[in-house]
């Protein structure tokens, strides 16, 4: 998947794209976000397009583009690019997201293509080769105009036998805690046993379930160690899809702190209750254990939530969090707790869908008996599986137009 850039634009009304016939000006539309007319793109970028309900297909120099109408995707062989807004059809004309432009088309295409974010202008120089692993040429259309009709896009590669999935996906666990910092006791944990144990043995369970399902899986930390919260997000890079980090919950001694039970899922929004925000407050704690650079890092908790209307993961975020949920839940003695949202910093750095998930609390003595256990650790990883399995598939209908998927 393609990391979606911010455009810091010279003169935001234009873009300028240089081939070898010369430089062409054309408008940006900023109509529903910014995004230039596909038929203004023919004449310098010999574009041919072809519309089918909800899906077009762009080739650009015998690359084939399909973009997901409505959506902020756009796929090109087993690549995803996430971009910035949606495509979209207005007054007849098909209209692209200009980071297709600025970030999407420089990536698959390599040194072919150039973006000077500075004047806003994309250069083509004569290197033909598109980078590796991009879908494989496509004729070149034998009129450089747009022609808009039904057609079918290039075939899928055939669905995984054990989920469904089409794509190559990339997950990044990270299991809270570590090292000197143990996250909470866990009042009904065997003796020696922490939450940053019960973390790490579920997240090693969740990557060795998703790579038996063929979905490439990593943890930011494999054994005993403290990992910076700002830095764990930045394990989830270009070829990373996922980020889902693993807790274990509790609550404040107290004469009733051992009634509440259950798992809940949350997502990185402004928090709506006190608990959400105890819960916050208990994960972000961790922060103590880090450096003094580390912790200036993370820098005001309202700093990092200013933006979040403008997160462009926030809603997949959302979603992740009530597939992950459904799933955990119903295998959870410990009830559903729902979906959640709160602020916390080890989601607020990450450039992908991310949840965070408590698996149930410690301080329950049925909850911290099931974590303990085995059993119970390998059911809730499976089960975080089968959230993420659901999203991906969702995601691929989404964007790739594969009916059910399978």
């Amino acid at each position: 998947m393609i990391v979606p850039i911010l455009l810091a634009l010279a003169d935001p009304g234009t873009l300028r794209i240089v081939t070898r016939q010369g430089e062409t000006s054309i408008p940006i539309s900023v109509e529903h976000g910014v995004a230039v007319a596909a038929p203004l793109l023919a004449g310098p970028l010999d574009l041919a397009v072809v519309v089918d309900g909800s899906r077009a297909t762009v080739v650009l120099r015998g690359i084939g583009f399909i973009f997901a109408i409505g959506t902020p995707y756009v796929r090109t062989g087993d690549r995803v690019c996430q971009l910035a807004s949606e495509s979209y059809v207005a007054r007849d004309t098909l209209f692209l997201p200009l980071t297709w432009v600025a970030d999407c088309v420089p990536r698959v295409f390599g040194v072919r293509f150039r973006w000077d974010p500075t004047n806003n202008r994309l250069t083509e120089t004569a290197t033909p080769t598109p980078a590796a692993g991009t879908a494989a040429a496509l004729p070149r259309p034998s009129s450089p105009v747009p022609v808009v009709h039904a057609g079918s896009p290039p075939a899928l590669p055939p669905p995984n036998p054990l989920t469904g999935l089409r794509l190559r996906h990339g997950i990044v666990i990270d299991p809270g805690h570590g090292g000197r910092d143990p996250g909470n006791p866990g009042r009904y944990f065997p003796k020696g046993m922490t939450e940053k144990d019960v973390n790490l043995m579920i997240a090693r369970l969740l990557r060795a379930e998703l790579q038996r399902r063929g979905i490439t899986a990593s943890v930011t930390r494999a054994s005993d160690t403290l990992i910076d919260l700002h830095d764990r997000a930045g394990y989830c890079k270009e070829d990373c899809d996922l980020f889902v980090s693993i807790h274990v919950n509790s609550m404040p001694a107290g004469r009733h702190s051992g009634g509440a039970s259950g798992v809940e899922t949350y997502f990185l929004s402004d928090a709506k209750t006190e608990d959400q925000r105890r819960v916050a407050e208990m994960e972000n704690d961790a922060i103590r254990f880090e450096t003094a650079g580390a912790q200036q890092a993370e820098g005001d908790l309202g700093h990092i939530l200013k933006d979040l209307q403008q997160n462009e993961y926030l809603r997949e975020s959302a979603r992740l969090a009530e597939l992950v949920q459904q799933r955990v839940a119903a295998v959870h003695p410990g009830g559903d707790r729902g979906v959640q949202q709160a602020a916390f910093f080890v989601l607020s750095s990450a450039r992908r869908p991310a949840v965070l998930v408590e698996t149930g609390f410690s301080t329950n003595r049925g909850d911290g008996e099931f974590l303990a256990s085995a059993l119970g650790q390998r059911r809730i990883a499976n089960a975080i599986a089968d959230g993420v399995v659901a999203y991906l598939l969702e995601f691929e209908r989404r964007t790739a137009g594969t009916g059910s998927g399978r």
